[in-house]
């Protein structure tokens, strides 16, 4: 293994000064499981490592002003038993506790999978779900994106080398408002996806749905939202009929990604599979609405 220069910033000001004219052989790190994973494979070689484990002040989960707030450091065990995401935003608790094994959650962290960029990130999905925005951070900089429009491609996404992702925020769910995600992964050990959904779902004292976000993941080259889905919720009540008409899109809008996709060949599959984890996602979600 080539040698590198090893940097442990304790503040995310002596980051991003580290990180100032950084290039493509710089690489940051925080739980480090998919970059001990590339070297050992050679898919990197960085001149210089910035590990960023140490940076206590981006490792939280508060609720202030509004909304929710996540420090891209904060790694998923703690995630999936935050008091806060249980109560305000179960989808994500869950999709956390679905990353791998203990031992992956206790080492990865949200940032990690978020810059990772991954078709099949399953804290990704969830977070689209909850309208999702993440605060990039560079020595002369703050810039605030929306995670659905942070991707470009599987493992590309709009971060500069000179940035540091710091925080993730969305609104802090209402009472009248449920979330749920759900998978289906190859194998019960590690749970590696091949296909999953999240939603948020609010409605009125009417029964009526007057808020959807759904995503889906591992369906193209990063989760996506499906406003086509959500417009078929929004408006109506939230009665079979109308969740069925939802589910027959997600499948339609599932045949067409995977279809165009270089494993078109699981387009069937997967359709057929989305209609199955999305039902049982929207009946998690009616069971915390009653």
């Amino acid at each position: 293994m080539k040698q590198f220069c090893y940097y442990a910033p304790s503040t995310i000001e002596e980051a991003v000064k580290i990180l100032t004219g950084a290039d493509e052989n710089t690489q940051i790190i925080a739980g480090g499981t998919d970059f001990i994973v590339q070297i050992n494979q050679k898919m990197i070689s960085p001149e210089k490592v910035v590990d960023i484990k140490k940076i206590k002040e981006m490792k939280y989960v508060k609720e202030e002003n509004g909304f929710i707030k996540i420090g891209a450091a904060t790694n998923f065990s703690e995630l999936d038993c935050s008091e806060i995401l249980l109560r305000k935003a179960k989808a994500l608790a869950i999709a956390c506790g679905e990353v791998g094994s203990t031992q992956i959650r206790n080492l990865g962290t949200i940032g990690g999978n978020i810059v990772n960029a991954s078709a099949a990130g399953d804290s990704i999905a969830a977070l689209m779900a909850l309208d999702a925005s993440v605060v990039l951070k560079s020595e002369k900089e703050e810039r605030v994106m929306k995670l659905e429009e942070f991707y470009q491609g599987p493992g590309n996404c709009q971060i500069r080398k000179d940035e540091l992702l710091t925080e993730i925020f969305f609104q802090s769910p209402n009472e009248r408002t449920a979330t749920s995600f759900k998978k289906l992964g190859k194998r019960k050990a590690l749970a590696i996806v091949v296909i999953s959904a999240g939603a948020l779902i609010e409605k009125d004292t009417d029964n009526k749905c007057t808020k959807a976000q759904i995503s889906l993941g591992a369906i193209s080259r990063y989760p996506i939202r499906v406003r086509e889905a959500e417009k078929l919720l929004i408006g109506k009540e939230l009665n079979e009929q109308n969740i069925e008409a939802c589910l027959e899109k997600l499948a339609e809008i599932t045949d067409i990604s995977v279809t165009n996709s270089p494993f078109k060949h699981l387009a069937l599959y997967k359709s057929s599979a989305i209609k199955g984890i999305a039902r049982d996602m929207f009946a998690d979600i009616l069971a915390d609405l009653k």
